[in-house]
C-alpha cells in the first residue's frame, strides 16, 4: 500500500529507500526535495512510501511530474498515479504497469574527492557565481532547458529560490562584457554528500567558447574539495562532452509515461 510521508515511522521507509544504491540517479532530488519542501504545505510536492513491512520505496510529485525510488508494485502505482494526474515519471529500476519508456538518462558522476582538468573561461566572459535566480531562470526558458509556458516559469523559479534559500542549490553564470548571460550551470540539488548538476546552457551565439565545460569543471571541482559526489542526468548523445570533461558513467535513469487510450 501506498503511503504518505507524514510521521517518523514512514520518513524511515522513505529515507531507506534512498539509501539503496539502486536509487542512484534519483535519490539525490528526491532527498533534498523532501528535506526542504516536505515540512512545507501548500509546496506543491506531495511524498510518498511503502507500507510496513513491505520493501521501501520513495516516491515525490509535484503537479504532473513524479520521480521514483525503489520497487513499487507496477499495478498499485499506475493506479495511484493515473489518481493523481500525474504523466511524467523518472525512475531508477522499474516502470508502472501499462507505462512507456519515453527516453532513457545516462547517469555521470565526478567520483568523491576527484578534480577534473581546469577549464578557463575565455577573457571576454566572466563568471559570475550567485546569480539572481530570476535571471537565470528568464535564460533558461529561453533556450533548451525548460519550456517557456508561464506555470513552468514560476514553478521552476519558486522552487530554486527556496532550494537556494535552505543551502540546497548553487548557480553559476558567465556573462559577457555587455553584462547579459551567456552561460550557466547549477546544482539544483544537495543531499547526503551527493549533489545534482543540471541546467547547463550556453546561448546559442556564444557556443564554441567553451562556456559550458568552464563552468562545470569549476563547478564540480569546488564542490570535490568539499567530498561532495557530483552527478548528473544527460542524454545519450551528451555522454561524450561530460566524459571529455572527465566524468563516468555509472548506470541509467528512465523516463516513463502512460500508454494512450485506443479506446
Amino acid at each position: 500500500m501506498i503511503c504518505a510521508v507524514n510521521s517518523a515511522q514512514t520518513r524511515r521507509r522513505f529515507a531507506a529507500a534512498l539509501a539503496d544504491p539502486r536509487a542512484a540517479g534519483v535519490a539525490c532530488q528526491l532527498g533534498a526535495s523532501e528535506m526542504v519542501f516536505g515540512p512545507l504545505p501548500g509546496s506543491g510536492w506531495q511524498f510518498y512510501t511503502s507500507s510496513e513491512g513491505e520493501t521501501p520505496f520513495a516516491l515525490g510529485v509535484r503537479g504532473q511530474t513524479a520521480l521514483l525510488a525503489g520497487p513499487a508494485d507496477a499495478e498499485e502505482l499506475a493506479g495511484f498515479l493515473g489518481f493523481l494526474g500525474v504523466c511524467r515519471l523518472r525512475a531508477a529500476g522499474m516502470a508502472p504497469e501499462g507505462w512507456t519508456l519515453r527516453r532513457r538518462y545516462s547517469r555521470m558522476l565526478l567520483p568523491v574527492g576527484e578534480q577534473l582538468p581546469r577549464r578557463e573561461l575565455p577573457a571576454t566572459f566572466v563568471l559570475q557565481e550567485h546569480p539572481a535566480v530570476s535571471q537565470v531562470t528568464e535564460f533558461l526558458c529561453q533556450g533548451e532547458s525548460l519550456s517557456g509556458d508561464q506555470q513552468t516559469r514560476d514553478c521552476f523559479y519558486s522552487e530554486t529560490c527556496t532550494l537556494v534559500n535552505h543551502g540546497r542549490a548553487l548557480l553559476w553564470a558567465a556573462r559577457s562584457r555587455t553584462g547579459e548571460i551567456a552561460a550557466t550551470a547549477g546544482v539544483y540539488a544537495i543531499w547526503n554528500k551527493t549533489a545534482y548538476l543540471a541546467g547547463v546552457e550556453t546561448r546559442q551565439d556564444a557556443r564554441g567558447n567553451g562556456l559550458a565545460g568552464a563552468l562545470v569543471t569549476g563547478l564540480a571541482n569546488q564542490l570535490a574539495e568539499q567530498r561532495i559526489l557530483v552527478e548528473l542526468l544527460c542524454l545519450p548523445a551528451l555522454e561524450e562532452f561530460y566524459r571529455r570533461l572527465g566524468f563516468i558513467k555509472q548506470g541509467e535513469v528512465s523516463s516513463y509515461s502512460p500508454q494512450p487510450d485506443l479506446n
